[in-house]
């Protein structure tokens, strides 16, 4: 049985019209289906979990990254298998992970994929599965909450980082990499990525593999503010690891640690003063999309 994790107000008509064709698909199989919805921030973790409990073999998150952020949580290390359904904002991970970029068609894809396993990190003991870290990218994710009712994805995350432009400090905060002395650091963003995208598209982690068993933590030091705009092309492209100013290094374990900071995690924001991040090779069992 596939229990299917989603908030049934979001997406409208859109939405309830793909939720009937992948059922659809599952009644195809000869599999039943069943709906868990969620109703608030976070239900997206206790309402997979009730999946589990209740016998689903296999697990459907329809949502954003936020939503399969919390999914992914239950889902690590239980065994059983996860379909990723796109209906969110920026779809981060689903466009690393190959994905259509329409709902059933990405369903469908992996209905007749492969079994894998890949990989999730860990934060203070709560799995995720694209990128955390935090920086100039924390403030432009609360602007662009506020700016996706007016503009899609990737246009309300361009818009947000031109708003929060006069506001901009560096992020400062102190890095520890496999164990080794903390190292204080003062710079735009410090990203820890099992994924490559983040912001509804931005490649800030291009050579990143969800089945490599390691992290790329990049940073970028800090720049004027008047620079970011003319950056976020090569953001776009993944070129900005070219550039001086930026560092990827490959760790297993990352530790960051700063009084009050911010943590984006997958797209959610988490306050914290310590951020303890370790990679959960395979932990996460999927289908890997049918090309």
């Amino acid at each position: 049985m596939f229990g299917v994790i989603v908030n049934p107000v979001s997406g409208g008509g859109k939405k309830q019209e793909a939720l009937k064709k992948i059922e659809a698909l599952i009644l195809e199989r000869g599999d039943e289906m069943r709906l868990f919805p969620t109703e608030a921030e976070g239900d997206g973790d206790r309402q997979a979990r009730l999946a589990l409990e209740s016998g689903c073999d296999a697990v459907v998150c329809v949502g954003g990254d936020g939503t399969l952020s919390e999914v992914v949580d239950a889902m690590a290390g239980s065994g059983k298998t996860l379909y990723i359904v796109p209906s969110g904002t920026g779809n981060d991970f689903a466009r690393a992970f190959g994905l259509p970029k329409d709902p059933v068609e990405a369903f469908r894809a992996q209905l007749d994929g492969e079994e894998a396993a890949i990989d999730c990190g860990s934060l203070n003991g709560r799995a995720f599965i694209n990128v955390s870290g935090s920086g100039f990218d924390v403030e432009v994710l609360r602007k662009t909450e506020e700016l996706k009712a007016v503009y899609p994805g990737e246009q309300a995350y361009t818009k947000a980082v031109l708003a929060v432009l006069s506001s901009y400090k560096a992020f400062e905060t102190e890095i520890s990499l496999d164990g080794g002395e903390f190292k204080p650091y003062k710079g735009t963003i410090v990203e820890i990525a099992n994924g490559q995208y983040f912001g509804g598209g931005m490649l800030v982690a291009p050579r990143s593999s969800f089945q490599d068993g390691v992290f790329d933590v990049v940073t970028v030091d800090k720049v004027p503010r008047m620079v970011i705009p003319f950056l976020l092309p090569l953001f776009k492209l993944g070129l900005h690891v070219h550039l001086p100013i930026a560092r990827v290094v490959r760790a297993k374990e990352v530790v960051l640690r700063a009084k009050g900071m911010v943590i984006n995690i997958d797209g959610n924001l988490k306050e914290m003063d310590e951020a303890r991040y370790c990679v959960m090779p395979g932990a996460l069992r999927v289908r890997l999309p049918k090309k």
